[in-house]
């Protein structure tokens, strides 16, 4: 791949990358409003329903933005525009008999899907018509992807989150005024289908961009097809048989590696009552997970999947080169810029945990909330370095080996929560200690099944060592800098705004204490930042505090000796 091919693939990651940042924080934030309208219980309905939802989506219309840039693209770039348009049209064939389906089936299928949570079951059936219409969304962010331009996905996916973020907190908020005062059910179950009703908004939002963006360019589009030379078109039956061939293997993949949230959910709700827990508890304690740490935890997770995107083109071309030495130096390099970024994030959630609740949900309960978000940061970075390592092996061409290695952690999962629920009564921790084992398995079978296929080490100093040293001098800073004033101030720091605003400047703290320190523990060279995720950044922090970086990497006289040299 040359260096101009590399940085177009880079550029185009870094729109999608900063888009999906972009779309989780506003996911992230506006659940603070919307979970002070639905309270608790509320959260729970949610989560329950949303968990059904995103396996739906996931088995109907998930892979087909993938599908449609893959089978398009490769006719494309063999000059064949009508069979590629065939194959757009097609793909919106596809997703209305198979979307449609998938709707249908959340809609009627929702009272057995939620049998042990009933009150879930509207939440569910309003996020219904959104399963086919995010397949439409996904065919047009597919065609787009296909010519190599991520903007119009980007600029769709901010719109489609600011749009529910709005509608979500509107409509909850209308569907509950009549009960306030009465049954906290009843404003957990209207708050939900409130909430919910958003996701269906801002779906219709992003369909609304990516119609303009088509639009706009429908001239290129007819200019390319009036030059098509192709000598044979595809017939529709063998751009379906496409499709379904591209389908097929991904649906099977993205379901194993998400199926394990419908298996805790399922298992939560059925153990619990075993243990003497009402349905209302169940709600409220899987609120804890579903509602409050998840989304919290995706947002690094994310951000390793984007950083991670542009390296795959890389290590596919090694292979592809038989050059198994040079790919094995490429996942090295993805999985330390990985263990850069999720490790403070890790340390950080975990030190900071109870402001963090405090300010995305103030009326939680906190200190329970700020427990699991504790204990589950260690997820983070096993949850980031299994993103990382199931794209690789997707890079090396080895689909089905990430496959087999979900299928046995989530049996591993399986066993982990049934035993921590019925034997030893962790409650809400059985379901956290179990999703942390299926990481670390995860990312345990992937990195033998990569030690298998390329000459591959893990650079324990670099990934592992260097990050952990520099998030340890960032927690006893952001520690001391948080929970001195919270122990001394107690009663102004309780205080909603000013816990907030210090927070925040505690974080900025700890981001310029990490840099700071990583750079000093590490050694790192001007450009060997230059090379790491936000190395810029760093750079320009390191000159504004005036602290020098080394150009190039000292060699002692003991060295050149060593090398031969004088």
């Amino acid at each position: 791949m040359s260096e101009k091919t590399t940085h177009g693939v880079i550029k185009q990651a870094s729109f999608l990358m900063i888009a999906t940042m972009i779309c989780r924080v506003i996911g992230l934030l506006y659940r603070t409003p919307l979970h002070g309208i639905m309270g608790n219980v509320g959260d729970g309905y949610y989560s329950l329903a949303y968990d059904w939802y995103n396996i739906i989506l996931l088995i109907s219309s998930y892979s087909i933005p993938m599908a449609v840039s893959k089978v398009m693209a490769e006719l494309l770039a063999s000059k064949e525009y009508r069979n590629a348009q065939k194959v757009f049209y097609a793909a919106l064939i596809y997703v209305l008999i198979v979307g449609g389906g998938g709707a249908l089936a959340a809609f009627f299928g929702a009272p057995y899907l939620l049998s042990t949570q009933p009150e879930a079951v509207l939440a569910l059936r309003v996020l219904a018509p959104t399963i086919m219409l995010s397949g439409f969304l996904g065919v047009l962010r597919g065609y787009f992807q296909a010519r190599n331009t991520m903007v119009p996905t980007a600029l769709s996916q901010i719109m489609e989150q600011i749009v529910n973020a709005v509608i979500s907190v509107v409509a909850a908020w209308a569907f509950t005024r009549r009960f306030i005062g009465s049954s906290e059910i009843e404003i957990g179950k209207y708050g939900a289908a409130g909430g919910t009703l958003g996701t269906g908004a801002g779906v219709l939002a992003g369909i609304l961009v990516m119609l303009l963006v088509y639009i706009y360019n429908r001239k290129r589009v007819k200019k390319h097809l009036m030059h098509d030379r192709t000598e044979a078109d595809k017939s529709y039956g063998e751009v379906f048989k496409m499709i379904f061939m591209m389908v097929s293997p991904v649906i099977l993949a993205t379901c194993v590696y998400n199926v394990v949230g419908i298996v805790d959910q399922t298992l939560f709700t059925r153990l619990m009552p075993l243990t003497g827990a009402s349905e209302v508890e169940i709600s409220v304690q899987y609120a804890l997970f579903g509602y409050q740490f998840k989304p919290i935890m995706n947002i690094p997770t994310a951000l390793a999947s984007a950083t991670s995107t542009a390296l795959i083109p890389a290590i596919a071309t090694a292979m592809a080169l038989g050059n198994k030495k040079d790919a094995g130096d490429k996942i090295r390099e993805s999985v330390t810029f990985t263990m850069f970024l999720a490790i403070p994030c890790a340390v950080g959630m975990a030190v900071l945990s109870l402001p963090i609740i405090r300010i995305l949900y103030p009326s939680a309960n906190e200190n329970s909330a700020a427990l699991v978000l504790s204990v589950g940061a260690i997820a983070v970075i096993f949850y980031c370095l299994s993103t990382v390592t199931n794209g690789v092996l997707q890079g090396l061409g080895k689909p089905s080996l990430p496959v087999r290695n979900s299928a046995i952690a989530l049996v591993v999962n399986v066993l982990v929560q049934v035993f921590a629920t019925l034997v030893l009564k962790m409650g809400i921790f059985a379901l956290l200690l179990s999703s942390i084992m299926y990481a670390v398995t995860v990312s345990l079978l992937n990195y033998m099944s990569v030690k298998k296929l390329v000459d591959y080490k893990n650079d324990m100093k670099n990934a592992v060592v260097l990050p952990l040293s520099a998030a340890a001098v960032m927690a006893v800073v952001v520690g001391i800098l948080y929970w001195v004033p919270a122990f001394l101030l107690k009663d102004l720091m309780n205080r909603y705004i000013v816990n907030a605003i210090w927070s925040l400047l505690v974080v900025l703290i700890g981001v310029v204490t990490f840099i700071l320190a990583y750079v000093k523990v590490s050694g790192k060279t001007v450009a060997e930042l230059r090379r790491m995720p936000f190395g810029t950044r760093m750079l320009q922090v390191m000159r504004l505090l005036r602290i020098k970086v080394p150009e190039t990497t000292v060699v002692t006289s003991d060295e050149n000796e060593a090398d031969g040299t004088r």
